[in-house]
Parts: structure tokens; sequence; C-alpha cells
């Protein structure tokens, strides 16, 4: 941050002048100067008019946004919990405390950070196209988590685009990819061949994406079908959530051998659902899951699933985010860290004459 000094200097003013204006002592100004003041103090994230007690104070705020969508409750989710917990510690460590958001719109992230008490901003799955943007304007330091663009390439050839958003900000993601293609080869060689896909976004963004890829892919490696008809929707609302899973139950349960869910909260809710509409786990049908939190643990059968560590992806993240906030020279930095697969009670092996066709 700019010293009051310097930013006299940068205005060609003294330094009285704006120690002045933060102090809330701009009687005798013109409106044309404290304009200016002000707006250079804003750029430097200073605060004015004497709030505390005239001076600059201290920033040690860090600013976490949630974009999980309406109607997700953060502090009931496992992996939200993992990682804010690891946050919180790993900020607390450096001096700082934390404000939390489950920001909806850009606009509510850009006031989540606008305080001049933020120092910086930890953001957890936004949409990649939109976080380079979303750096220049708030400009403050910025880290994302599971904001992944590793196929954002690869997208644009698809929708015959000629440019995409290259690699413009610092995130901490996961071999998403990795996890679920080993994941659906695991399913693949245990003789599934048709395995559905639900997810709760349409179409899948960020980690969601790169999981529904590597889905997609292994099934490519192996010569299983794939349709569109494989990709299913899961709403935010419980009600309408649990109304397609009894859909599928009933219509075409039979028609699958295996299903993958973005998450183990969806694994496990779906086992209950499919179980209550005698579709049977794993003897029907394989489940499998994303994450291996609680919910895959107490799920009945236990669930096959993929491991990733909350806690590091959060520890990792305030790291990289101090170096920003101190100035400390680096390139911009994609950090992926690994998973692993878990192997439990909620998937079998099938002879190829069983599998659905």
């Amino acid at each position: 941050m700019a010293t009051i000094k310097q930013i006299a200097e940068e205005l060609g003013i003294s330094p009285t002048t704006v120690s002045n204006v933060i102090n809330g002592r701009t009687g005798k100004m013109s409106a044309e100067t404290r304009e200016k003041i002000e707006e250079a103090l804003c750029k430097y994230h200073y605060e004015t008019a004497g709030k505390s007690g005239g001076a600059a104070a201290e920033e040690n705020m860090i600013a976490v946004g949630f974009c999980m969508g309406r109607n997700k409750n953060v502090m009931t989710d496992p992996f939200c919990g993992e990682l804010l917990g690891a946050i919180q510690k790993a900020v607390k460590s450096y001096g700082r405390y934390i404000v939390l958001d489950v920001p909806e719109t850009e606009e509510d992230l850009i006031r989540l950070c606008a305080p001049w008490n933020i120092d910086g901003a930890i953001v957890l799955g936004w949409n990649p196209e939109q976080c380079a943007r979303l750096q220049q304007k708030i400009n403050k330091p910025l880290v994302f988590i599971d904001s992944c663009f590793e196929d954002m390439e690869a997208e644009a050839k698809r929708s015959n685009e000629t440019e995409y958003s290259k690699e413009e900000y610092d995130n901490i993601g996961l071999q998403d990819y990795e996890g679920a293609f080993e994941l659906i080869s695991y399913l693949l060689r245990l003789g599934h061949r048709n395995i559905a896909f639900f997810s709760d976004q349409e179409p899948p963004m960020a980690s969601n994406r790169e999981r529904f890829r590597g889905y997609q892919d292994a099934l490519k490696a192996f010569d299983a079908p794939f349709s569109r008809e494989d990709f299913y929707f899961l709403p935010e609302n419980k009600t309408m959530r649990h109304e397609v899973l009894r859909q599928f139950a009933r219509k075409n349960g039979k028609k699958y051998s295996a299903a993958f869910f973005i998450s183990d909260y969806y694994a496990n809710e779906a086992i209950t659902v499919f179980y209550s509409k005698g579709l049977n786990v794993p003897d029907d049908i394989s489940v499998v899951g994303f994450d291996d939190n609680i919910y895959a643990r107490l799920s009945r059968p236990a669930l096959t699933t993929v491991r990733q560590l909350p806690e590091e992806k959060g520890k990792q993240a305030v790291e990289l985010l101090m170096k920003r906030i101190r100035g400390e020279e680096s390139p911009v930095r994609s950090l992926t860290l690994p998973t692993e697969l878990i192997v439990r009670e909620s998937t079998k092996a099938v002879f190829p004459s069983e599998g659905r066709r």
C-alpha cells in the first residue's frame, strides 16, 4: 500500500492535504481537490473520514467468497466446512481474520472485497471464463479455488471460436479430470458399459466440467457408448431433485449398471431414493461419488469415490494470497492437487453379458 507521502507526490500536493482528507478535515478544501484525493485513497485502499481515529488503519481482513448457488448451505456442506476451517486457521497464523459470504453475482463479489480493511480474497467455484475480468475489476489480490481453465482451449475449438481466455489468474485446483477418468475406468474394468452421469450444473462448469470431461474420455478410451441422454441434471430444490432420482429409478434404472454423481452428498442421497423404489446398490446398480467426505463414509453401503483434501486447498490458497498481498514477485500460478481412488462396497463387477446395452 502506498504511503501518504507517495500519494501526495503522485497528485502534486502536500502530505498535509492528503492527511486532512483521511482525517475528515475538508471544510476549507475545494470539492475538486477532495474528490481527487479520495479517488487516490480508494485506489490504495485507505480509510477516509477518520473512522479509526484519523489514521490509515492496518488492513487485516481476508474476504472468502463461496460461490455455491442460492440454496447451498455452506456451513453444513462437508467440503465447504473443511475448506473454510483450513482457510481460517491459515489466515489466523498470519494475524488476520476472515469475512465470509456466499455471493451469487459479480456485483456481490465486488461489494465483498470493497471495504478498506480487506487485503484480498479467496473465491471458490467462480466461472473460469470470468476470473480474469473479476481480478481486473476488484484490483486487489485474488486467489481462486476450483476455477480450472485447462479445457478452455479445447472448448473454444469445439465451438469454432478463435479466441479463449488464457491463464491470467491464480487458481488452486484439483486433478478433477484425472480423478474422474480413473474412477470411470475402474467401473469399466469391472464390466460396466452404460454409466449415467449426474450433475447439479447444466452445463457443468469449473471442476464439474473437468469431471465430466474425465467421464467422457474414459468411456471413449474403453470404446463404451455415451449420449446426451446419459447426462442427468440435479436441481437445487431438494423435492425436485428427489423426483429426478425417483424417475430415474422407475424408468431408466435398469438401463444402466452404474451411476456417477458429481459429489458424495448426491450419491448418498441417490442410494436412499433408489432403495425406496426397489433399486438396490450395488446389486442392481453401482453408485460412485467424488470427494470422500463424511457422506461417503456414512453411506450404506459405503461409497466408492475419489478422495481430495480440502484442508490442503485452503492452506495453499492462503499461502499464495499472502505472497500477493506482500508484493512478492512470482508468475501467475495454477496448482492442481492430486486425487486418490477409494474403493468401497457401493460398486461390484458385472459380467459382460450382464452389462446393459
